[in-house]
């Protein structure tokens, strides 16, 4: 075999290699509330598991139920980001790592 067919079959076969590994990695994002999402759940319902989800100053009245593995947090801590409900206001179901928030007339519930 030609040596330029042999270095053009291995450069061929590395690029291929090369591609298949790079089209299985995925990059988590971030996602801004309410930037992004006007609503925290909606936030959730869109992400993907490994994602972030940054709330900023305000406060939010909803129920948000997580099932997913996800970051979520306050962009300046729970004196200024304040989630008020009827009943819940996170009900959790999978592993988070959730900072940052108050809860008023609500109770954060972890399954």
């Amino acid at each position: 075999m030609n040596t330029n067919i042999k270095y053009l079959v291995f450069g061929v076969s590395v690029a291929f290699v090369l591609f298949v590994a790079s089209a299985g990695m995925v990059s988590a994002k971030t996602i801004y509330v309410p930037d992004t999402y006007t609503k925290i759940q909606w936030a959730v319902d869109n992400a993907s598991a490994g994602d972030t989800i940054i709330v900023r100053d305000g406060a939010y009245t909803e129920n948000i139920n997580v099932n997913k593995r996800l970051t979520i947090r306050s962009e300046n801590g729970s004196a200024k980001t304040i989630v008020q409900a009827a009943n819940h206001a996170f009900e959790i179901t999978t592993n988070v790592n959730m900072s940052g928030f108050a809860a008023k007339g609500a109770t954060f519930i972890r399954e």
